[in-house]
This record gives structure tokens, sequence and C-alpha cells, in this order.
């Protein structure tokens, strides 16, 4: 055994029998501090703090640079430019870990423990300083790809192109040990060619299935007419899944069928009607006010739809008819009173409504079939201006007023604090005419024209919605 055998022999042997009161103070000095021999990357960090070891980690993570050279461009950049860092936490854990236990005290006279940096990587980051390598070279390549058309009618390829990504030993694995020994490098970054992992065949026959769904008719009847899809609606239905860089087979979404099927059924859904008709005390229909409707309801929506998203799915044509559920008509009777069956509007019993008889120029007010103003001379609208004909409703009332409008030859009037106005149908009206001193004749602009207390006893007499029926 050699002289430096036995000098180190001794010492290991030496240490642990004199480790009374002098190496509780050697331990109790270095509990909080890296223990001798220790390093990081090459540089000791012996006797320092946690705090100063941090420091100095951090200080030497900032000032490192890596020269990034790559067709033909050169530049130097940061970890964290390249989405690297040096994870300092987890560095000091791993040169203050012999600090727990009381034998690296003694050992840590007669030897070494020095650590790499721990490094931490952002893929993110990582894939898109590489990615932008590799465009800066005018390679990147692309997988080939399905989608509608410009016309959205059909299904078409975009073809797949070779590219080139980046080496991972020229880069990613210089960058990586660079941050480990905290010291600056040189990245010469190669390319290797990439194939496409969806390549223009394997999209070609994509695209054919995906087609093969549009291309299957469909056709539902309501009874009336058949109703078709439009090929670009069809294409809608059409989806292409795609998952780990591979397309998946095409699908028909059975929801959008149905849903077309369903907005099918609701236009073809008729409400019923309930009609109104005049009827005598007696019973006796006298006249039909509106008529009533039958109604229908489609009452196989649901099996159409599941039917017709079946067979396109499974790559058959599919046609299919409504049927439908009736919904029977009502009516709702109006009796109309004793001695009004033969007027020109069939009122109900005690019901207030206004005759406007334009051959006869009067205007009478009624209760039923009881007359109980009238006739009385009025002057309805001129050849030029006539009279609208027809059932209408009082709408609304004022008991003065400016009224303007246009006269026959085209130019305008105004005649202001015109009275006891009683509107029935847009601009006409019933009121007073102050301004005529004789009446039974056409001369108006199309409203009725009272002699002024005739008018004021009809804006008493008849509320909003009374009946004022106009006829020759």
């Amino acid at each position: 055994m050699g002289t430096r055998q036995r000098v180190l022999l001794t010492a290991a042997v030496t240490v642990p029998m004199v480790f009374g009161a002098a190496g509780v103070a050697y331990a109790a000095h270095y509990q909080e501090r890296a223990l001798p021999g220790s390093a990081i990357a090459g540089v000791s960090v012996a006797g320092m703090s946690r705090a100063d070891v941090a420091g100095a980690v951090r200080e030497r993570a900032a000032d490192l640079t890596v020269v990034v050279k790559a067709d033909g461009v050169t530049q130097t950049a940061h970890l964290s430019d390249l989405g690297y860092a040096v994870d300092v936490d987890a560095t000091l854990d791993a040169v203050f870990a012999p600090n727990k236990t009381w034998s690296s005290y003694a050992t840590s006279l007669i030897s070494s423990h020095d650590v790499p940096a721990v490094v931490s990587a952002d893929a993110a980051k990582v894939e898109q300083v590489t990615t932008e390598l590799v465009e800066r070279t005018d390679k990147v390549g692309r997988n080939a790809s399905v989608a509608l058309d410009a016309e959205k009618k059909s299904f078409v390829v975009t073809p797949a192109v070779a590219g080139h990504t980046v080496a991972p030993e020229s880069f990613q694995d210089v960058v990586e040990a660079a941050a480990r020994s905290l010291s600056p490098t040189t990245a010469d970054v190669t390319f290797v060619e990439t194939r496409p992992s969806v390549t223009t065949s394997s999209a070609e026959k994509v695209a054919r299935q995906a087609n093969a769904l549009v291309s299957r008719t469909l056709a539902v009847s309501d009874g009336s007419r058949k109703h078709r899809p439009s090929t670009r609606l069809r294409a809608s239905w059409v989806s292409i899944p795609s998952a780990d860089g591979s397309l998946g087979s095409p699908t028909l979404d059975a929801k959008k069928v149905q849903s077309w099927v369903a907005s099918l059924a609701k236009d073809a859904r008729v409400e019923s009607r309930s009609g109104l008709r005049n009827v005598s005390a007696a019973g006796k229909v006298l006249s039909v006010v509106d008529q009533a409707r039958e109604g229908r309801v489609v009452s196989n929506a649901d099996t159409v739809s599941k039917d017709a998203a079946a067979a396109l799915a499974s790559g058959k044509a599919y046609s299919g008819a409504f049927d439908y559920t009736k919904v029977a008509a009502t009516w709702k009777e109006r009796t109309v009173a004793v001695g009004a069956e033969k007027l020109a509007y069939p009122a109900a019993d005690g019901e207030k409504w206004v005759d406007v008889n334009l051959s006869n120029h009067t205007m009478t007010a009624y209760v039923g079939g009881r007359s109980v103003l009238g006739p009385i001379k009025m002057v309805d609208g001129q050849k030029e201006k006539p009279t609208v004909v027809g059932t209408f409703k009082v709408y609304l009332k004022n008991s003065k007023m400016t009224m303007r409008g246009n006269n026959a030859d085209g130019t305008n009037y105004e005649t202001p604090d015109v009275p006891w106005v009683s509107f029935f149908y847009q601009g006409f009206a019933l009121h007073g005419a102050p301004w005529r001193s004789s009446f039974g004749y056409s001369g108006s602009h199309g409203c009725i024209n009272l002699p002024v207390d005739v008018a004021k006893t009809m804006y008493d007499f008849a509320p909003i919605g009374t009946p004022v029926t106009t006829h020759f």
C-alpha cells in the first residue's frame, strides 16, 4: 500500500472517531450551506448559503447564450428565447441533498459533489422555435387535407407536401446540454426530411367516401310535392374527423338530417282554424263570416328522419312520405238580432253599429236590428275621392282637430277645428261639417260629412270598436 493510500485510509478512519465537539461544530456550520466539494456544472459552491447558490445559478443562467446557425443565418439567443430554462429550485435541491445525512458531512471532506443544472423545457415554445427554423429554409411540410370546395358542394383534396424538420441532436440536445452545463455553446442546426402523416392518396380516398355520402339522393313527400335537399345542404351534413394527424372515415350527421325533416314536417303542418257563421234566432245559418279549416299534423316525422339518416349513412338513397293526423275544424256561431237578417250588417242583439248608404247618401245608427237615429242625410266622397266600401270599426276619436289631405286636383287642403271626428278606416271618418249648409249628395274628400249636432250624437253613440258598414 502506497503512502498516499495510507493517508486517505487514515483520514477516513479518523474522521468518525474524532467527530465529537469539533465535528458537531463543523456540521452546525454547514447545516444551511453547501458542503465542501459541492459544485454546480463545474463551479464550486462549497460553503455558500442556499440563497447565495440560488443567486449564482440565476446569474449564470441569465448570462448563458447559444449561437444558433441554421441555413446560413447566425443568431445568438438566451435559453428563454429557445424554450428552455434552468429550474433553480430543483438544482438547489440536488446540491443540498447531502445535507440531509450525517455521513455526508464526514465524507464531504474527501469527496466531491458536482451536479448539473436541472433543465426544464416549454414544449410549445421549443416547437415554435423549430418551426421558425424550418420556415427559414422554405421547406415546411404539409399534410394532405380534405375540405369542401368554394361552392361547398363537394369535397376536394389539398395535396401533401414533403418537408423538413430540425434534427434534435443538432439543436434540442445541444441547447439542453448547454443548459445543464451552464456553458455557452453553438448549435449547428441540421434538417431531416419528413414524410407527411396524411398522404395525398389517403386524403383522396377519404374525399371519395365523403362525396359518395353527398351524392346519395333523398326525397320526402308531403302529399303535394317531393322535397329534396340541395347538394350544398347534403354536403353540410358530412364531416371528416381527424385525430393524431390522421383522417378518419367521413360521417353523416344524423341530427342535421333529422332537423331538415323536422323543418319539412313543421312547414307541412296545417293549423285548424275556427270558423264563424251568422245564424238566426232559430239556428238557421244565414252567412259565413270566416270559413273553418281542418288542420293536420305530421305523425311519422321521427320515423322518416331516422330512416332517412340510416339509409344515407349506409350508402343508400331514400324516398319517404309523411303521414298525417287530422285536426277537426270547429265553428263559432253568432246569433243575428231579429230584424237585422237582411240589413247591410248582421248585428247581434243589442250591438251598436252604423249604416252608411252611399246610394241614398244617408247614415243610420242601429242597435241590433232596430234603428235609433236616422236615416240622416250626409255628404259622402265625390267621384274623384270616393268613400271606402266595406265593414270597418271605429278605431280613433277626436272631439276637434285639424284635418289635412289632397284635393282631387292634387293640391293640398287644410281644415282647422273639424268637430266630433270618429275614424273608422285609415283617414276616413264620420265628422261634423259646419261649413256645409246642405247634405244628401257626394262631395267630400271621402269622409262622411254630417251636421254638427248629428256628428256629436254619433261621437257619443259609437265607442271605439263600433262597426261601420258603408255600401251602395
